[in-house]
């Protein structure tokens, strides 16, 4: 065995930690340390970063070896971890001090380098990134515009609603009427997972022979016995062809779940039932 640190870029949320987690393993990887962003794992010697590279790229991951882009994306990931903390605290330090702390370099060093390679500030990435923050959470609508403006430590509502004018070009208003008239597109299997997620598909199913097994509810199922829809194909990857699906499933108790298929490794037999499956119940 050989230990190798990977350092992923597009890790947004736990659920691509989840993915990533399982495509290792399934390579024969032993996990030491995972989190967003970065992985140490101990491999077969067989096993080679391309192969890796390939398996992650399916996924719509990327590997980076290149010490600049790793240094992009720590300080993307900073930055939402930073969104993150707004909302669990309001008394929060600047951005500039929790980048400067979270990365361990100085702060005029990052803005710069930041500035270079990305060719936006760290103030317009973050304040964009807020705003995508807003947006997510009108989609939930489990929230005022006010309880979201004190979520995310905006001054007042005010603010809040001219600065996410300025960004989208929608007042906020206009934006909830264009969400309730636009069908759901998903960009990017990282924001599929975390909605679906959070609409309680909870659980995660795969394949096993003609079954698929549901670890997390120690229980295997029969193709029939699911309700399953198709929820987003992988068509922003042109290794995956527009092959590669997220399945829903649905046991007969209203337990939800999620299947990755994975056109790279697929069992065509057990795919050809799954595809029926969603066909019979989309007619």
């Amino acid at each position: 065995m050989k230990t190798i640190n990977l350092n992923i870029k597009n890790m947004v949320c736990p659920r691509c930690i989840l993915v990533i987690q399982n495509e290792l393993e399934s390579l024969g990887a032993f996990i030491s340390t995972i989190r967003l962003g970065h992985a140490t794992i101990q491999v077969p010697e067989s096993v080679t970063k391309s192969i890796i590279a390939d398996r992650l790229n399916s996924y719509g991951f990327e590997l980076l070896e290149d010490k600049e882009q790793i240094l992009m994306e720590q300080i993307k990931l900073g930055i939402q971890h930073y969104i993150e903390k707004l909302e669990n605290s309001s008394k929060e330090a600047m951005l500039s001090d929790f980048l400067a702390h979270e990365i361990g370099k100085n702060y005029n060093f990052l803005s710069k380098l930041f500035s270079k390679s990305e060719g936006v500030t760290i103030e317009t990435y973050y304040i964009n990134k807020r705003v995508d923050r807003v947006k997510e959470l009108i989609k939930y609508d489990e929230l005022n515009l006010s309880e979201i403006a004190v979520k995310l430590g905006y001054s007042s509502v005010h603010y809040l609603s001219s600065q996410f004018k300025r960004v989208t070009g929608l007042s906020v208003s206009d934006y909830k009427e264009m969400m309730r008239n636009e069908n759901r597109y998903y960009k990017s299997l990282s924001e599929a997972l975390h909605d679906l997620r959070e609409k309680g598909y909870t659980y995660n199913f795969s394949k096993k022979n003609d079954c698929l097994e549901c670890k997390d509810l120690c229980a295997s199922f029969q193709i029939e016995d699911l309700n399953i829809s198709e929820f987003y194909r992988f068509d922003e990857n042109e290794d995956a062809a527009g092959k590669s699906v997220i399945y829903g499933m649905e046991t007969p108790d209203g337990l939800k779940g999620l299947l990755i298929d994975n056109s790279s490794h697929r069992n065509k037999k057990i795919f050809k039932k799954l595809s029926s499956k969603v066909n019979k119940k989309q007619k």
